[in-house]
């Protein structure tokens, strides 16, 4: 009987999906999404009973010698309501490195930073090389079309055909003046809307080379404060006293020189 029922062809079963009016409250959840979600809700509301049951039924008189070299939940009596739960002291983690070790990776990590700010520097270097071309074209474009006008009210004709002489000729024949002139006005604004695209294109390309060059110098700006940062580190850490740094107290330490 089962066989037969499961011969016929059933219908298949897709999942509801989330409506396009309601796509912007992200997926559509589901059935399991909320078993798994209360699962976890339900596991932590046990472990946070079962902890409080463990702090309510703790012994008063307990005690152990780690407790005296420990800092314990005991200091809220001492901080009063500024005490925020953290426990001080030695938890059995603390795998510090020894001074030479410390000292070696400082090196490492200098010669690093100053090495990225030679590549930056560079960099920065090409990029005000580039904004300072790109403005001097752009001077030297507007001083060349004020010269051609000059020019050209000075001697239009001639000119122009000494500078087309090579220049392959193409002509056109019109029907009347009325034709010419409106033929020559829309090249005239073709002309001009061309030059209007290219100083638009060369106003952005020097915008985005400002832009750079401006996140090239905050970026040498902090290399240059991380290398002296690590500077003032390794000569703290140095084997003898040396010079540029300073005390708790705020005295300057200062070099001692063998006597000569």
């Amino acid at each position: 009987m089962s066989s037969l029922r499961n011969s016929v062809q059933r219908r298949p079963h897709r999942e509801r999906a989330q409506p396009l009016e309601r796509r912007r409250l992200g997926l559509l959840e589901k059935h399991k999404d909320y078993s798994q979600r209360a699962k976890d809700y339900n596991q932590k509301k046990a472990q946070l009973k079962s902890l409080r049951e463990k702090a309510a039924d703790r012994n008063e008189d307990e005690f152990y010698f780690g407790m005296m070299s420990r800092k314990g939940p005991g200091a809220k009596i001492k901080v009063g309501r500024s005490w925020n739960g953290r426990v001080e002291g030695d938890r059995g983690n603390n795998t510090g490195l020894d001074t030479d070790t410390v000292r070696l990776l400082k090196t490492q990590d200098l010669a690093y930073v100053r090495t990225m700010k030679q590549v930056a520097v560079k960099e920065l270097a090409r990029l005000e090389e580039q904004v300072v071309l790109t403005k001097g074209l752009d001077q030297l474009d507007e001083e060349d079309d004020d010269d051609d006008d000059d020019f050209d009210d000075f001697n239009d004709g001639a000119s122009r055909r000494r500078s087309n002489s090579n220049a392959p000729r193409k002509i056109v024949f019109m029907d009347d003046e009325a034709q010419r002139d409106e033929v020559l006005q829309d090249e005239g604004e073709t002309t001009k809307r061309e030059d209007q695209d290219k100083a638009f294109e060369r106003a952005e390309n020097l915008r985005g080379l400002k832009r750079k060059l401006e996140h090239s110098r905050k970026k040498v700006k902090s290399l240059m404060t991380a290398e002296s940062k690590l500077e003032v580190q390794q000569a703290k850490m140095a084997k003898t006293a040396t010079s540029g740094g300073s005390t708790r107290r705020g005295k300057k330490i200062m070099v001692r020189q063998r006597k000569r």
